[in-house]
């Protein structure tokens, strides 16, 4: 009689474990559903043609790992955002991964331009 009043006392504790293991996959799968579904962009749309062209000088310096293209993207970040034609969500966007490369983690910052560049197809 001992066990069985023990595992029934022990019952209440394992369902409320279960319960918050079910929560907690449940909010993982809809984190990453989220980040990965096709529709859902991590990315800002550029609003410019200049912004696609500085896009695609940012993927190039972080696949050939090129500072002086590095830089030609970030003045031509601070020209466009002097010119009214890039907007701060934008800007955020490129200079993350421009930190990103700075800091040596090519491979992630072509990742992240590649994925700023998929972004923009509608």
């Amino acid at each position: 009689m001992a066990t069985t009043r023990s595992k029934n006392a022990d019952e209440p504790e394992s369902r409320s474990r279960f319960k918050w293991l079910l929560v907690t996959l449940a909010t993982l799968a809809v984190a990453v559903t989220v980040v990965w579904w096709p529709g859902c962009k991590q990315y800002p749309e550029v609003t410019s043609a200049e912004s696609l062209s500085l896009m695609k000088l940012l993927y190039n310096a972080c696949n050939t790992r090129d500072l002086d293209k590095l830089s030609r993207v970030e003045q031509g970040i601070d020209r466009l955002a002097s010119e009214g034609k890039m907007s701060a969500g934008e800007q955020d966007a490129f200079r993350a991964i421009i930190a990103i490369a700075k800091q040596g983690d090519w491979q992630r910052a072509q990742e992240r331009s590649l994925r700023f560049a998929r972004d923009q197809v509608r």
